[in-house]
């Protein structure tokens, strides 16, 4: 009997064995790993999300700003990929004042439908950095963002209190509303004839962020113009940036 054992536990069935139960733990070892945040996405930093993160996020999450978290690079911005995802869901991020149907601004930062699928597609994939190769391609002549926009010639600032004033004459090119901490403000211009136009529309005010909002299509502001701005707040104004005639 000790003798069959020995012939059928000789060296070279255990190397076999053993060899047999290291495949199974480096198996085991692969699946672990595997089973973090395994990709199965084509969307990657490089080609696609670094395109949107320094375009609307970046000048505001960049290295050494107070309270809050680098998204310059990839290595910054993987240990909060799911922390994106939700801030872009829920359109928290990127901050933006405006109510969306109030009013069109084309320094709106706010993401397309598309980026928001893109970017959640990214971390539901497992968030891949991808090649050097794909953010030199994908991603050359992106400008940052600018919370100002871009700089408006020959207009003036003419800064209203609150509540109902004659407006200056000219053509509105952007608004920059003053107000307390979460407070809100609705802006409307009437016209001669009673034609009212909703300027804009902004909502839980946050003095860090004393946004410029950039008309899309410039208002003509007529003789006997008005423009009214509730409801009435301590601390609230309203700067009209208007070129005049």
């Amino acid at each position: 009997m000790i003798r069959r054992l020995e012939r059928r536990w000789s060296p070279r069935h255990a190397w076999r064995l053993a060899a047999a139960f290291g495949a199974v733990f480096i198996a085991g070892a692969a699946i672990d790993v595997g089973a973090h945040d395994p990709i199965k996405t084509r969307v990657t930093w490089t080609g696609d999300i670094a395109r949107i993160v320094s375009a609307r996020c970046v000048s505001c999450h960049y290295p050494g700003v107070q309270d809050t978290m680098s998204l310059a690079t990839y290595e910054e911005a993987r240990p909060w990929a799911r922390a994106i995802k939700e801030e872009v869901l829920t359109r928290r991020m990127p901050v933006w004042h405006a109510a969306r149907g109030y009013g069109d601004f084309s320094n709106d930062p706010s993401l397309s439908a598309f980026d928001i699928a893109l970017v959640s597609a990214w971390v539901d994939g497992g968030a891949p950095k991808g090649t050097a190769a794909d953010l030199v391609r994908d991603n050359a002549g992106v400008q940052p963002w600018k919370p100002s926009g871009p700089k408006l010639p020959s207009a003036r600032d003419v800064t209203l209190p609150c509540g109902e004033h004659s407006a200056p004459e000219g053509t509105l090119l952007a608004i920059r509303p003053a107000l307390g901490a979460g407070a809100s403000v609705g802006i409307a211009v009437k016209l001669p004839g009673n034609r009212v136009e909703i300027v804009g529309w902004i909502r839980g005010y946050d003095p860090r962020f004393p946004w410029t909002y950039q008309l899309r299509v410039p208002l003509v502001l007529p003789p006997n113009t008005t423009v009214s701005a509730e409801p009435l707040t301590p601390d609230c104004s309203v700067t009209l940036m208007v070129r005049t005639p």
